[in-house]
């Protein structure tokens, strides 16, 4: 073989050696690539566990949704839930039938749930968690990790607990109490450890959003109020949208708007804006979603008094401004609609006047009535809880008519059948003003009190601005004796703490 031929060969070699070289690289590229896309692979393997249905959910909020049902185990005794798309970030469970026993664990990010290894016993105790091993994710390693010392410093607080109620001796007693502190920092102390290593570990991000303000012992109860309600949020993470898929979130807006604000409707309209401002300057689109829906959910379902007020704010500011862009336009409109209808008709504000006839005809309209408190009452003479209500509102208003309280009757019966209005007015001894009108002035006023369903009372003041709302006539006259500052029933003889207040019936 000549010098040529024999480096034409070699040439030849290293050419295919380069070629193959790069069809490996290529193909190692394109499985990493796959793998990359693979989306999701959970192993689940229950020792014990003899039914053949095993369920995977996920929580968003307090609720439970079910992402996939297999009915049938693989080859080895398991079962493989796997999908082409990742799961979003959360907590996830593992439910079992009958006894719907469940085990939750993380999905923290897409890389930890690839190839994910679930795997526990059922054995007495019932309690999936217990035994539950997980491979293919540092971060539920991590929390349970967590959660088993937890576990072993719950135990030696509890027995230290006992000790203390046992012991005599004062200062062993101490001793012992110094100690059970000392657990509750070493608690502590594990879990900052464990938030500065891994930051970003959804386990760190739950510990971090659960760790409780510490009050300085010096404050006194209010300023510790104020103190906590401050820093309630400080280790929230408001761009992390993993923690709306557990039940963490949730509960601190429950928290934070029932039990950290005054329940009157500016208080909580503050604390709801808190929220939602901070949803929306931490640039996560889910989460803010989640927060105005749940609630806008919340405060239009509400029946407490007055409180819609927080409904129309979410609606006017978040809603209808355009920041709602996941809301059909169809039910935007009709939210809009419900908050234009309803904005008037806040508590402190002046009440909408409305035009009718009495039941002999006289025109007359609610802002001349003259009294310190008119309530408004809308009724059907065929409605059941209607004529509940009027038997207990009617001696309410003889109680008070003659300290200055009118009631505003609108039957719901229109002009043609004004008869059955006034049976019941007669039956029911409804000496106050009752009126009625032709099918269109009824109809407007009714659209405008936004009345769907009767009765409806609401309580005007002097000015005939609306104090209270949807309220029972033993609300009305709590609220009657509270501002006639009357000491005992009046049937009885009361005695007016402010004797100026009573005024004289007026002629109806």
């Amino acid at each position: 073989m000549t010098k040529r031929n024999r480096m034409n060969q070699l040439l030849r070699r290293s050419i295919l050696l380069v070629l193959a070289l790069m069809l490996a690289n290529f193909a190692i590229a394109q499985d990493r690539a796959a793998t990359a896309e693979e989306g999701y692979n959970i192993r689940v393997k229950i020792d014990g566990y003899e039914n053949d249905t095993c369920i995977l959910g996920y929580r968003l909020g307090k609720k439970t949704y079910v992402k996939d049902t297999l009915i049938t185990r693989n080859d080895k005794g398991g079962w493989l839930f796997k999908g082409d798309e990742a799961l979003k970030g959360g907590i996830y469970l593992i439910l079992t039938k009958p006894e719907n026993l469940y085990f939750e664990f993380l999905i923290p990010n897409d890389e930890e749930q690839k190839n994910l290894s679930l795997h526990t016993k059922l054995d007495a105790s019932k309690d999936l968690s217990k035994n539950l091993k997980i491979e293919g994710s540092v971060d539920n390693k991590a929390f349970l990790d967590y959660l088993k010392f937890l576990s072993k410093t719950r135990a030696k607080d509890t027995k230290i607990g006992k000790s203390i109620e046992a012991e005599e001796d004062a200062e062993k007693k101490k001793k012992l109490q110094e100690e059970r502190v000392a657990i509750g920092g070493s608690v502590k102390e594990y879990q900052l450890n464990l938030i500065a290593k891994h930051p970003d570990y959804l386990s760190s991000k739950l510990i971090a959003a659960s760790i409780q303000p510490e009050v300085p012992k010096e404050y006194d109860r209010a300023q510790g109020f104020y103190y906590y309600r401050a820093h309630y949020w400080d280790n929230f993470d408001w761009t992390d949208p993993r923690l709306i898929r557990t039940p963490l979130f949730k509960d601190k807006l429950e928290f934070w708007t029932e039990k950290l604000a005054v329940q009157v409707p500016d208080s909580v309209i503050v604390a709801v804006d808190f929220v939602l401002k901070n949803s929306l300057e931490g640039g996560d689109k889910e989460m803010f979603q989640y927060a105005a829906a749940e609630y806008l959910n919340k405060y239009a379902q509400t029946k407490v008094i007055c409180m819609d007020a927080v409904y129309v704010f979410l609606g006017e500011k978040y809603y209808c401004s355009g920041h709602a862009d996941w809301v059909d336009s169809a039910q935007l409109e009709k939210i809009c609609e419900n908050v234009a209808t309803l904005k008037p008709l806040q508590c402190g504000l002046y009440a909408p006047n409305i035009r009718l006839k009495k039941l002999d005809g006289t025109p007359v309209n609610l802002h001349e009535v003259k009294a310190k408190f008119t309530a408004l009452y809308f009724w059907d003479p065929d409605c059941g809880n209607c004529s509940k209500t009027t038997d207990k509102l009617v001696p309410v208003y003889n109680k008070y008519k003659d300290m200055g309280f009118e009631v505003f009757g609108v039957c719901s019966k229109s002009w043609k059948d004004i008869e059955r209005c006034k049976e019941k007015v007669k039956d029911k001894g409804m000496d106050f003003i009752n009126t009625s009108d032709e099918p269109y002035p009824l109809a407007v006023a009714k659209k405008t009190y936004d009345i769907k369903v009767n009765p409806f009372l609401v309580l005007l003041d002097e000015n005939k601005k609306i104090m209270w709302k949807r309220i029972d006539p033993k609300q009305l006259e709590d609220i009657l004796k509270r501002e006639f500052g009357i000491k005992d029933d009046p049937a009885e003889g009361a005695v007016l703490e402010n004797k100026e207040k009573a005024t004289d019936a007026k002629p109806k």
